[in-house]
């Protein structure tokens, strides 16, 4: 029995010599003790194999739950003496390096991060939650350390804000990769020097092969990304430049409201996301709201129009068509007292080259967007990080996919396999 158990427990160089049900902090667990089965001992630092011990105390490492109970480790520690590295801990490969625990135990435990909180693996795993942080983090950096960059040649960048104030993290991602979209680097803030990290990170060599670029209209990201790479075509997201547009409608709508008889308030009041929402998504009673306002305000029905036609400028694939389209969007302007409307395409005009490059490469940009809304809903969940570096890798691992898919078992297959 004893042999099968030592067989499944796959620790080489120890065998057990006796088991018993303990209590620990009024759980109870499994307490296997392990014995020596090899004479030499090994050097922690070069690997040399000698055959006597410097120093030797008793430790206990927690190995994955048997049945309902937890497993601990009972072990002799042994520290010796190598002629080149002086006095060191001996080698044992199947501790891991953040904690006393096993490597099994800490696989099981960084994939149980990826679907459930650190308090939750903490309780169902027996171990304190700032250890689960400590090999969460750990495994993190190691992948972020070792990942793949080849074969990526566009590459997108995006702000979130968070807290208070204007704090904002920088989110630089491969729209395009042989793994799919993922999110490259974390900064944090949003000016030219805050990306220096990510550049010196991601290579020059690297740096050269990116061939497109999709950004918002914020020049520190436009001047960063041409003074890095030197090929790159700016494509600017077209998310952010609805954003601006719906902005203008919604100060339309706000200067219309005050501008309202008592008849008419009642009407306009309350109706903000109805006008803001694309036509075709509005039904049900929202879309009698929105028929309402259209036919009771001149003005913010022709800018709820111009607000649905805007999109049909990223169906185009001739820049010349395009720009015929925007020509068109914006001589039904000239005769209306829209003057938000009047701003945004100004400010369109000088973006207008990076946003008809689109034309170009039409890339899918509905992950950017997406990834923000992941960022918000990973710092709600955790009610905040206190370890901003941690932060950055869970965002990371959140926004990529081949990064946060769960495979609880996968190292015990790598060790078969």
């Amino acid at each position: 029995m004893r042999t099968n158990l030592t067989t499944l427990l796959g620790i080489q160089g120890y065998r057990i010599a006796g088991l018993a049900v303990a209590e620990r902090k009024k759980r109870r667990v499994i307490v296997i003790d392990l014995k020596r089965s090899r004479r030499t001992f090994e050097c922690g630092i070069c690997g040399k194999r000698l055959k006597k011990s410097h120093s030797h105390w008793v430790i206990e490492v927690k190995h994955l739950p048997l049945w309902e109970y937890s497993t601990i480790l009972q072990l002799t520690r042994y520290r010796v003496d190598c002629p080149g590295c002086g006095v060191t801990m001996e080698r044992l490969p199947f501790i891991a390096e953040e904690g006393r625990v096993t490597r099994p135990m800490a696989a099981v435990v960084f994939e149980l991060c990826k679907v459930m909180t650190h308090k939750a693996v903490g309780l169902f795993m027996n171990v304190h939650r700032e250890t689960v942080k400590r090999i969460d983090k750990k495994a993190l950096e190691k992948i972020q350390a070792t990942r793949p960059l080849d074969g990526i040649t566009v590459l997108g960048a995006d702000e979130v804000s968070i807290g208070e104030g204007q704090n904002y993290l920088t989110m630089i991602s491969a729209l395009e990769s042989p793994r799919g979209p993922e999110m490259l680097y974390v900064v944090e803030g949003r000016r030219e020097r805050h990306l220096r990290p990510f550049w010196k990170w991601f290579g020059k060599q690297r740096a050269r092969l990116i061939t497109h670029a999709a950004l918002d209209m914020w020049k520190p990201f436009r001047n960063s990304f041409k003074a890095h790479c030197p090929n790159v075509q700016i494509i600017y997201d077209k998310f952010h430049v609805i954003r601006h547009l719906l902005e203008a409608l919604n100060t339309v709508r706000k200067a219309e409201l005050r501008r309202a008889a008592k008849r008419f308030r009642h009407v306009l009041a309350g109706k903000k996301f109805i006008l803001l929402s694309r036509q075709a998504h509005v039904r049900g009673r929202a879309r009698q709201a929105l028929n309402q306002i259209l036919q009771a305000n001149r003005r913010l029905f022709k800018a709820h129009m111009l607000k649905e036609s805007f999109g049909q400028l990223w169906s185009y694939r001739s820049k010349t068509w395009a720009r015929k389209f925007f020509n068109g969007w914006v001589a039904q302007l000239k005769w209306s007292r829209l003057k938000p409307y009047h701003r945004f395409a100004r400010m369109v005009e000088k973006h207008l080259d990076g946003i008809l490059s689109y034309c170009d490469k039409p890339i899918s940009l509905g992950y950017l967007e997406a990834t923000n809304l992941k960022v918000r809903n990973l710092i709600r969940r955790a009610y905040g990080y206190r370890d901003k570096e941690y932060m950055k890798l869970k965002i990371i691992q959140t926004c990529t996919p081949w990064m946060g898919e769960f495979q609880p078992w996968a190292w015990a297959h790598k060790k078969t396999s």
